[in-house]
């Protein structure tokens, strides 16, 4: 996928279904590679279907077709009591095995993928998560504007290393005894944590541009929150923070070298650990030549779709 980012011709390749997709894949094959045996619990796929359903419903009323409307409908209902039918204990707690490789500790993981998984997990979740903040921080009600506030305020006031710290050290104190969280789960969280406050902050700058008609156009034609936010203001607020994400997304990407303090081992915590083997004791320079270059490629390639969405996305406002 990196090089048909930075080599292809065709830009029906660039399309961001087909990028996602493709991207989306090829992590979550990593992923039950490096996790081993996974079961998939019933009351997921029912949560899904539930979530699915609801922001169908919230965002296509008054504009899907009845088909697309009773799909919906039918998806949130099945997911509602389904789940409702599973805690009560009517349900079996059913599981579905997905892959049969063994399960691997996650403090036997290291390299590229631990970075891979750190920064398109953290970056996937941060993304919508920082989104909300945003909307929420415009809020009209007191409450969930203040709350946005304090929240994005605490988390950028802080270094990532300190946010790590705390999740490595600090949580498991105030854990009940016998409860604990596994270590590479906790530097996860406080990424996403991290990376969505700032995220927040860059949407927000976003949708402060919108000028006062696009609200006020959106309210004439009827359309509720959720569908006037998500087809009016988003969108637009969106194309015009490409340039400072897709920099927050590089930025973020390359400060996942950091979870070395709390002892994880991603990419260039491994290429520093090879240092230490003799027959890698003559050759520092071709070490980090190489692991600067990888890094490259991956900052590369982000830049260069930055710029792509850029150019198809403002073909419509050219003059």
């Amino acid at each position: 996928m990196l090089a048909m980012l930075i080599t292809t011709s065709d830009r029906r390749m660039w399309r961001p279904w087909r990028l996602l997709a493709i991207w989306s894949v090829g992590s979550f094959v990593t992923f039950l590679l490096m996790f081993g045996q996974i079961h998939i619990p019933l009351s997921l796929f029912l949560a899904v279907a539930l979530v699915v359903g609801g922001v169908g419903l919230a965002f296509r009323q008054g504009i899907g077709t009845p088909l697309e409307m009773n799909a919906y409908r039918a998806l949130a209902a099945v997911g509602a009591v389904g789940l409702v039918l599973r805690f009560a204990g009517i349900l079996p707690a059913w599981k579905l095995p997905i892959t049969p490789f063994s399960y691997v500790e996650t403090g036997l993981w290291g390299g590229l993928p631990v970075t891979m998984i750190l920064a398109t997990y953290g970056l996937l979740f941060a993304f919508p998560y920082g989104i909300l903040l945003a909307l929420g921080r415009r809020s009209n009600l007191p409450l969930i504007k203040g709350l946005c506030v304090g929240f994005i305020e605490l988390i950028r006031g802080v270094p990532l290393i300190s946010l790590l710290i705390m999740a490595s050290v600090m949580l498991p104190l105030f854990l009940p005894t016998g409860v604990t969280f596994d270590k590479f789960l906790r530097a996860q969280v406080a990424v996403i944590l991290f990376a969505g406050a700032y995220i927040a902050e860059t949407v927000r700058g976003g949708l402060q541009s919108l000028p006062k008609g696009q609200f006020e156009a959106a309210d004439a034609m009827g359309l509720n929150y959720a569908q006037k936010t998500a087809l009016i203001i988003l969108p637009q607020a969106l194309r015009v923070v490409i340039p400072p994400l897709i920099n927050t997304f590089i930025g973020f990407f390359k400060d996942t070298s950091l979870v070395l303090i709390i002892g994880i081992f991603d990419f260039l915590n491994t290429a520093n650990q090879a240092l230490v083997d003799p027959a890698w004791a003559g050759y520092p320079g071709e070490v980090y030549l190489f692991a600067a270059f990888v890094y490259f490629i991956f900052c590369y390639s982000m830049s260069r779709y930055s710029k792509y969405l850029e150019v198809e996305l403002n073909k419509g406002t050219r003059r």
